[in-house]
């Protein structure tokens, strides 16, 4: 495939089917309809800027929500104040990502509030940034999509010569943590269906958790930490060494 074949399939991902360069068929509101490709460019473009004037709604929303004083003395799921802190610490990482000249605002106040104690914080406000924060990455990622189709619909309309001088890059391996993984006598598999609790007892059981440590919780002393077990290293009776040695020995040769 071509790299013109190429962008075609992923333009029709999003529902875009290139007539040429010039003219596309692009699906708006389940109505179809075929218009240039600079004109969808423009309405894309729009609604970048829309979805823009809802994610900054959205952060000056969190920033009010999280300067309120209300304190309530309620009682507040666990697991919801891990969610809170949660959602807190990405919202920090998401800022991150852009120049800090235009989110000090938003920065500063999300900052500011993971150096409180949680119980500072009201059970409204605790409850309430978690959906934010969803609703922040959902627009993020709807205006990342809708810069992608654009960018595609750019290289498209250079024409289907000028694109097909462009090569198309493929992975031929992966490097990092992942790479060259190796399953031992399978002892990271285990079946489909095994059941969770013989599941986490068939972890526990393996032999790189196990080794060194059979005796444990019984009448003898056992070993602490994992050793490798050398059989050269057993004990042997020093007057049969000759037979009983793991060590090879010159009487070998004279066998």
């Amino acid at each position: 495939m071509d790299t013109w074949g190429l962008l075609e399939k992923e333009l029709n991902y999003y529902g875009i089917r290139l007539i040429n360069n010039k003219k596309c068929q692009f699906i708006d509101n389940e109505e179809t309809g075929i218009q240039g490709v600079i004109q969808t460019v423009r309405i894309l473009n729009g609604k970048i800027t829309q979805q823009k004037k809802i994610l900054l709604s959205l952060w000056k929303d969190v920033v009010n929500i999280l300067k309120e004083t209300d304190n309530n003395l309620e009682i507040i799921d666990d697991r919801m104040v891990d969610l809170f802190i949660f959602s807190l610490k990405d919202l920090l990482k998401y800022l991150q990502c852009f120049d800090k000249t235009e989110t000090q605002p938003y920065s500063d106040a999300v900052s500011m509030s993971l150096t409180r104690d949680f119980k500072t914080f009201n059970k409204s406000q605790i409850y309430t940034i978690p959906d934010y924060k969803i609703a922040i990455d959902w627009v993020s990622r709807n205006i990342s999509r809708l810069l992608y189709i654009c960018n595609l619909l750019s290289l498209a309309s250079m024409g289907r010569n000028r694109v097909s001088k462009y090569e198309i890059k493929t992975a031929k391996g992966i490097s990092g943590p992942w790479a060259h993984l190796d399953l031992p006598l399978l002892e990271r598999v285990f079946p489909f269906g095994f059941g969770l609790r013989a599941r986490e007892k068939g972890k526990q059981k393996q032999n790189r958790y196990t080794k060194g440590l059979e005796n444990y919780n019984g009448d003898f002393r056992v070993g602490e930490g994992h050793y490798w077990r050398e059989l050269r290293n057993e004990p042997y009776s020093w007057s049969d060494r000759a037979n009983e040695s793991p060590y090879p020995t010159r009487n070998l040769l004279s066998r």
